[in-house]
């Protein structure tokens, strides 16, 4: 028999190169989002100027070498950027990657080109400065290197393999030390400001802390206030009919006006748990996970418990959720906190959207065998459309549909995060119109000390 290891390693070694390029995709997809609101005004304007700048540098200000074939080429892939408000669905997912692709070819490419190809005169040697303080604003520093060495790359290539005069090594000689001051001044710019903005961060979870912490006193006071009015109000009623009977001038209470106060008791209780939920779901997602313990948990005893105390907006809305009845259970090693607010987080976007949908219904189910464990979170509701379905694990990223805003988009990412630190794995399967399916995933649950057979 095969050993576990044997077993799992090429399992292991999938997992390893699928979050490989979920990060790869996912830092293309960040750096693309953070551009694309200014992406299709400076796409259009680049898309214009290039066959513009053909003209001026070939009658205006003559120079050397010119090219109406790549300045046109760069003119017909610019101008789908502009126009990406208009894409299919089905295409949106390939945004990130034809932007990356669009860049090298238009800035670090047709510029070093073009470069080379007019000896290195003083007119070429600024254009290249200018295109790579454009990369520069557009990337952080492992995009902006991957980019700029790809484009340069392809560039010194197609002139060497193409018609071209000697290499123009006395403009190189001079251009150098600038160009040099450049890419060692660029980049220490960069990460500056990436230094900047993880400090904002910090003092964000901090400030997030403190706020969190003053909200809780005031929410502490409502619900002491909500809990003595749902202990004395009935003794108040009580006294009220028992004053009317005596004939005493009292003011009179109707029924519609008893019922309101009790829901409204219902409601201050409901909306101060709900509260307490949301900022603990904030507060976990800021906190570093590593400082949990981890325990062997029953799954399905905290899937219960978990289902039970979310706090449901009305009981039309408990009802949607629906625990399979099959006796299903395994163990995981893990945190019940980290499970119960990933639980948390799937129910609150699945009851979201059911429920701005007007239908749906959402089942939770559990299944297990001998290559792994996996809890089921279905919902029958609008679905996710597939130009959004890529992204939902990106931290801040949320889709919105033009009526209401879905949230911080931090949610997904922090079950992504705590799955992940438990040793499982979280993914999603929609269809469009249908449903909604997350898979939380876990490996078989060993228990420490415990031997297995070869």
């Amino acid at each position: 028999m095969s050993t576990p290891g044997m077993t799992h390693a090429p399992h292991r070694r999938r997992s390893r190169l699928q979050q490989l390029r979920r990060r790869v995709d996912n830092a293309m997809f960040t750096r693309a989002r953070y551009s694309q609101p200014m992406m299709p005004v400076m796409c259009l304007l680049g898309g214009l100027f290039m066959p513009l700048y053909w003209f001026l540098w070939t009658y205006v200000l003559p120079q050397p070498y010119s090219n109406l074939g790549l300045h046109a080429a760069g003119c017909v892939v610019l101008l789908p950027l502009a126009l990406q408000r208009w894409w299919p669905r089905s295409f949106k997912p390939w945004l990130p990657l034809y932007w990356y692709a669009v860049i090298t070819f238009v800035l670090p490419f047709f510029f070093g080109y073009l470069f080379l190809r007019n000896g290195g005169t003083i007119v070429w040697m600024g254009a290249h400065l200018f295109s790579i303080f454009i990369t520069m604003m557009l990337f952080d520093l492992a995009s902006f290197a991957l980019i700029y060495s790809l484009g340069t790359a392809f560039a010194a290539l197609a002139f060497q393999l193409g018609p071209h005069d000697v290499w123009p090594l006395h403009a190189l000689l001079q251009y150098a030390p600038v160009l040099a001051l450049t890419l060692i001044l660029g980049p220490l710019a960069s990460l500056s400001q990436k230094f900047a903005d993880e400090a904002k961060v910090k003092a964000l979870i901090g400030a997030s802390n403190n706020i969190a912490h003053e909200l809780r006193t005031p929410l502490g006071s409502v619900q002491m206030a909500g809990r003595a009015i749902g202990r004395y109000l009935p003794n108040l009623l009580e006294s009220h009919r028992v004053a009317e009977r005596a004939g005493l001038p009292v003011a009179a209470l109707r029924g519609p006006h008893l019922q309101a106060l009790q829901r409204g008791i219902a409601v201050i209780e409901h909306e101060v748990n709900h509260a307490h939920t949301v900022i603990d779901m904030l507060l976990m997602a800021a906190k570093p996970m590593g400082t949990l313990q981890f325990e062997p948990l029953h799954v399905r005893a905290c899937v219960a418990q978990a289902l039970a105390r979310y706090p449901y907006a009305s009981q039309a809305e408990r009802e949607r959720v629906q625990l399979s009845t099959e006796p299903t259970d395994f163990v995981l090693m893990g945190s019940e906190t980290l499970l119960t607010h990933v639980l948390f987080n799937l129910l609150r976007n699945a009851l979201f959207h059911t429920g701005r949908a007007g239908k749906g219904e959402i089942h939770v189910s559990l299944d297990s065998d001998s290559s792994g464990h996996c809890i089921r979170v279905r919902d029958t509701g609008p679905g996710i459309p597939p130009d959004v379905l890529p992204r939902i694990f990106n931290r801040f990223y949320s889709h919105s549909d033009g009526r209401d805003g879905t949230g911080l988009g931090i949610g997904l990412a922090f079950s992504q995060s705590a799955v992940e630190r438990m040793g499982g794995r979280i993914s999603c399967r929609s269809h469009w119109g249908e449903y909604t399916e997350f898979f939380v995933t876990f490996p078989p649950y060993v228990p420490s000390g415990q031997g297995l057979s070869a």
